[in-house]
């Protein structure tokens, strides 16, 4: 374990330099305010001399004013006093130093890249450790800290490096809907000192991340990286995504965080070596997260597709096998039995099947064959709120019934929940619902088919 790195995750202080008692201040409220709303314990030092008091604590002019140890310093001045900042740091014993500005490498600008090595050279006459320039830092809610005040307070299973701040915004919160929770979040920017491969060397001996994700733009050692993925993916289940695989990304990657990155086919081939499953958007990246953590497949990609509507069925056919799951065809034997318990006109006894409408019994009795067949091994359940004909009363409430029987019904075999896209308020109403009853029971949830069978597939491919 990289006992450097943890102590920047666990620090017992922490000075913000150019925190602001302006009314409304972005960056005072990213970082000063969201560590009081995360309840984080130790010592908290805004230090501005323009202010002797800033949200309640009391302002220091220079972080040598401030009595006692500082652990960790969050930088949000501009890039030219960085190196004021960072003497300080040095004179007073920081641990760690998080610089937050741009203007630094990643402009391009000769006398710009030569401030961060300047910051760097500083830093290092004591030890210390840079995150940074140029990024959002990092999210631990064990340790009581954040940059965003709205990121789930427990902590989960999940460590995610990323070279890009609004990455982990987006990850974050739309992961944290579907029942994702996180060990860390670190964002790296420029990555100066502490570097992806650091990180990743980090992640995949932290006790408490089961799961790595990470995004990447370049790196400053290719080979280092690629040991340090091949490494972590041979520990715990590790999701990568590139930025950077065209010319204009490229040349973006250059401009966002100063990254050069490789062409496509070497890195395509660095994936392969490494065994990291390989997200193409962070969609697929937290479908992915979601496959791994609640539903447990193991290397199998036999499936039944479940719901109603007929073309819906249809279709969903093309889109499993399309994203790579196997539609396990359906025996005379098995359309007998079902037929004894679906006597009605208008269903599909095929895989997928489509089955009738608001009869609990039915479903009950289809569910319990569906356990019981030994050529599937993944139960898909689609939902269509907008096909559904009862709107309101408890004939609304029959479709909702249903659901929470079907996805909730405790088979054996590993289910997921797939809700169709849906565009009224009713439609939105009825998804909502799900939502939330498959984050509390832990049941994976996606928004479509072709989403679940790529996610699925991207799974068992790694486990097998």
């Amino acid at each position: 374990m990289n006992t450097v790195l943890e102590e920047i995750f666990q620090p017992e202080s922490i000075a913000i330099v150019g925190a602001s008692g302006k009314l409304f201040d972005v960056h005072t409220t990213m970082f000063l305010e969201s560590l009081v709303t995360f309840g984080y314990r130790g010592g908290i030092y805004p230090v501005n001399p323009k202010y002797q008091e800033i949200c309640g604590f009391r302002a220091y002019p220079t972080i040598l004013d401030i009595p006692g140890p500082v652990d960790h310093v969050i930088s949000l001045v501009p890039a030219p006093a960085t190196i004021r900042v960072m003497q300080d740091c040095v004179d007073k014993g920081v641990k760690s130093v998080h610089i937050f500005t741009a203007g630094f490498a990643e402009t391009g600008q000769p006398d710009a890249g030569r401030l961060q090595d300047q910051l760097v050279s500083t830093a290092r006459t004591r030890g210390i450790r840079i995150l940074g320039p140029n990024c959002t830092g990092f999210y631990c809610p064990r340790s009581g800290i954040s940059y965003c005040s709205d990121f789930p307070k427990d902590a989960g299973q999940v460590g995610f490096v990323a070279q890009s701040g609004s990455y982990t915004y987006l990850l974050v919160r739309n992961a944290a809907q579907r029942g994702v929770r996180f060990s860390k979040v670190v964002s790296y920017g420029n990555g100066s000192d502490i570097d992806e491969v650091d990180l990743l060397q980090y992640f995949a001996e932290d006790a408490e991340t089961k799961v790595i994700c990470a995004y990447i733009e370049g790196a400053k050692d290719g080979r280092a990286l690629v040991g340090a993925l091949r490494r972590a993916a041979g520990l715990k289940p590790t999701v990568v995504m590139k930025g950077g695989e065209t010319e204009g990304g490229i040349r973006g990657t250059i401009g966002h965080t100063g990254s050069s990155t490789s062409q496509k086919a070497i890195w395509d081939a660095a994936i392969r070596q490494t065994g990291v499953i390989r997200a193409d958007s962070i969609d697929e990246m937290i479908d992915v997260l979601v496959t791994l953590l609640f539903l447990q497949v193991a290397g199998d990609r036999r499936a039944a597709v479940v719901g109603t509507g007929g073309g819906v069925s249809v279709r969903a056919a093309d889109e499993c096998e399309e994203g790579g799951l196997v539609l396990s065809p359906t025996s005379d034997d098995f359309k007998r039995q079902l037929n004894r318990v679906v006597p009605y006109a208008g269903t599909v006894l095929d895989n997928p099947f489509d089955l009738p409408g608001p009869d609990l019994d039915v479903w009950a009795r289809v569910l319990d064959l569906l356990e019981t067949w030994e050529d599937v091994d993944i139960i898909l359940w689609q939902i269509c709120p907008e096909i559904e004909p009862f709107r309101d009363g408890e004939f609304r409430q029959l479709p909702i019934e249903i659901q929470r029987m079907v996805a909730f019904s405790q088979l054996s075999k590993p289910t997921l929940v797939v809700v169709h896209g849906v565009g009224t308020e009713t439609g939105m109403e009825s998804m909502k619902t799900m939502r939330s009853l498959c984050r509390d029971h832990g049941i994976p949830f996606y928004p479509s088919l072709r989403r679940a069978s790529v996610a699925i597939a991207k799974c068992a491919r790694y486990l097998d």
